[in-house]
């Protein structure tokens, strides 16, 4: 049997006005990470009815990106985005 919890927490003024802070900058890098996993599967992924059987993709395709990948472009993103630098970089990996 796996056992879970469920804890509440209740956070003062500051840590929720710190907590709604880092909500948008989470947003806008888990939407880019997604947005660089489906673009990766339009442009290699083609429906059976409208390509031929040897087909060519247009431009080099990327690497598959995944977990690790988009891990390691965290760095360059807080190079980026100075707002980034303020969230702890454990709270990110999570995202």
């Amino acid at each position: 049997m796996v056992l879970t919890y469920e804890y509440r927490i209740q956070p003062n003024n500051h840590q929720e006005a710190l907590l709604l802070k880092w909500l948008e900058p989470r947003r806008r890098h888990w939407n880019s990470c997604w947005r660089q996993r489906l673009d990766w599967l339009h442009r290699t992924r083609c429906f059976i009815d409208r390509c031929s059987l040897v087909s060519q993709p247009i431009g080099e395709i990327p690497e598959c990106p995944n977990y690790y990948s988009q891990l390691a472009q965290l760095k360059q993103t807080k190079e980026l985005f100075p707002e980034y630098k303020e969230i702890y970089h454990e709270v990110q990996q999570q995202n």
